[in-house]
């Protein structure tokens, strides 16, 4: 065993067994590796001989595959032999998009094992955007589920300067000997098959080559390139185990789609970092009956789920369920607390919420152990030195907002980006011993933090400022609500005030008599200078591939109808009902 993987598994092991909150954030300390590639060194060493269970895979047809840690080990050696062959080299790029699968697993593992980089890529994405991010991402390798193989043919020139590229599933008829209409073929990626189950590496890995590279969501300008390295991503991911609770022989199974960081966070690296088992689940549209049917199946006993599938999750009789689930973790929105007491009162267990980036692990978070409050995101992970800068890059006092920012002098959490394809960009977030997040929040007198938004969402009205997810949250507790998102819009008067987009419940049709309802919600429980004083009824929000919803769309559109002096088709004011609301009159 080499010392850096001691190294690891002594950072791991600490925090598997440390006995509190307030231990792990005094003792625990990133170790300092020089040579290590998690897959060869820490997976594999994990996985020989080991007969448990690596991963269970099932779809919405009933279909199961279960895949044990040292067959895992053997295919991805495989996978590796297989790229090489194919003239993969140490540092090359490969861009992957597939849905979820035991052979996207087995090609993580290969791919870091051969020594590329990883871009994952969502199935969602057209084929302008491939061509983007092959070309700014110098990708040299395509790994593509068959279905989407086309929307890489119609990404034009850009893909006849890969070396090589990967067709994965039985749909895909056209033989290595046959040409697309670029002029070259794919390879089938059953030809691993025939590589051996053992793997020698020809290369040494350096704690400072990129491992994997993610393409932002782009909610407020072009997606960037964000860079981790082979320590920083999943040695960096102990802060995630450690958040989630997972533990050895655990069936852990995270709610989310491969091609976004969450997925590697909780459906590759946290779980198996701990060894326990992970569940996935491949289905074309989401049905929350189906997804509730498969937790209580098999037993999961972690569960990982952000604020939209919770949502989805109440509209259900959660009463005939019988769950298993120990540990109930959500990250990617913040929370609402009306959605979360439901959730708990059927699951049993408290839903405790996580704060991270694209760039980041796991670096705040409800922990095990200690109490937890509404509205709250919680404390610093361990390892991460988190303060709230101004402008001047002063900490702010207790209750005021500031930029959430991480402390990376004298020592970088192992869990932040390398850096941004962007240099300009990169001396914009790390600046004078911080890493600046973009994000805005307060920290009370408990050191528990509450998230405000980016700081380009929030906005001063009738000189209060508004966090658009604190209006958000209170709206969420109206009945007729499924979604809000606000923004800052003029009233008649030219004053900045609160605007509320809304999606309904199915249950519920967009028109005067649900706008009333909200009216009155909205007069009976959120203070005068925070109200939203005109309402919109949307079928869906603009949002990135990702999910995230797209407040700037939502401004222009909004800014749009103002310069027509016009309404949108379902849009109320809250002046529409002064007799019904009793405007004008004393409360």
């Amino acid at each position: 065993m080499s010392k850096d993987l001691e190294k690891f598994l002594a950072a791991r092991d600490f925090l598997l067994n440390v006995g509190s909150y307030k231990e792990a954030r005094e003792k625990f300390e990133w170790p300092h590796l020089t040579k290590f590639n998690w897959a060869l060194d820490y997976f594999d060493s994990m996985a020989k001989d080991n007969d448990n269970l690596a991963l269970i895979c099932a779809d919405e047809n009933g279909m199961e595959r279960k895949v044990t840690f040292e067959e895992m080990r053997q295919r991805s050696n495989q996978v590796a032999n297989f790229l090489r062959d194919l003239g993969l080299m140490k540092g090359d790029r490969v861009i992957i998009m597939m849905e979820t699968a035991v052979e996207l697993f087995e090609i993580l593992l290969g791919i870091m094992k051969a020594g590329g980089a990883i871009i994952p890529a969502a199935t969602s994405l057209p084929p302008k955007d491939v061509a983007d991010r092959i070309e700014r991402g110098d990708v040299k390798f395509a790994i593509v589920h068959a279905p989407f193989v086309e929307k890489f043919t119609k990404a034009g020139s850009v893909i006849e300067g890969l070396k090589a590229r990967i067709v994965v599933g039985d749909s895909f008829e056209q033989s290595c000997e046959q040409e697309d209409e670029t002029g070259k073929c794919w390879t089938d990626y059953k030809e691993s098959e025939k590589y051996p189950t053992s793997y020698e590496s020809p290369f040494i890995t350096y704690s400072t080559d990129e491992l994997f590279l993610f393409f932002t969501s782009g909610t407020t300008s072009k997606p960037k390139l964000v860079i981790h390295t082979h320590t920083s991503y999943p040695v960096g991911h102990l802060t995630t185990m450690y958040w989630i609770g997972v533990r050895p022989g655990d069936v852990h199974y995270n709610i989310s789609a491969p091609g976004w960081a969450k997925y590697a966070w909780s459906s590759f690296f946290a779980p198996w970092n701990a060894g326990a088992t992970i569940l996935t689940y491949r289905y074309k549209k989401f049905v929350a009956k189906d997804v509730l049917d498969l937790i209580e199946k098999y037993k999961v006993t972690t569960l990982c789920a952000p604020l939209s599938v919770l949502k989805l999750f109440t509209l259900e009789d959660l009463s005939k369920y019988n769950f298993s689930v120990r540990e109930f973790v959500s990250a990617g929105e913040p929370l609402n607390p009306e959605v979360v007491k439901k959730v708990e009162a059927a699951f049993g267990v408290p839903v405790r919420e996580g704060y991270g980036q694209t760039e980041t692990t796991a670096m705040i978070g409800d922990f095990r152990g200690e109490p937890r409050k509404d509205g709250s995101m919680g404390q610093s992970a361990p390892g991460y030195n988190i303060a709230l800068l101004n402008e001047q890059l002063d900490e702010v006092p207790v209750g005021e907002d500031g930029q959430i920012s991480v402390e990376i002098y004298p020592v970088k959490p192992l869990g932040l980006l390398k850096g941004y394809d962007d240099e300009q960009r990169n001396r914009e977030i790390f600046k004078a011993g911080w890493y600046f997040t973009g994000d805005a929040a307060y920290r009370d007198e408990d050191g528990y933090f509450h998230f405000i938004g980016r700081t380009d969402d929030v906005f001063k009205s009738l000189d209060y400022r508004i966090s658009p997810f604190e209006v958000e949250s209170e709206l969420m507790a109206a009945d007729p609500v499924m979604e809000a998102a606000v923004v800052p819009t003029v009233d008649d008067r030219d004053r900045i005030v609160p605007k509320a987009f809304i999606v309904l419940k199915p249950d519920y049709r967009p028109g005067r008599e649900a706008a009333l309802d909200i009216f009155r919600f909205i007069r009976d429980n959120i203070a005068p200078y925070k109200r939203p004083r005109s309402i919109e009824f949307m079928s869906a929000f603009p949002k990135t591939v990702s999910m995230k919803v797209m407040r700037r769309e939502l401004r222009a559109y909004d800014k749009e109808l103002k310069s027509q002096n016009k309404r949108g088709e379902y849009e109320f004011f809250e002046k529409d009902f002064a007799e019904e609301l009793g405007l004008g009159k004393r409360r």
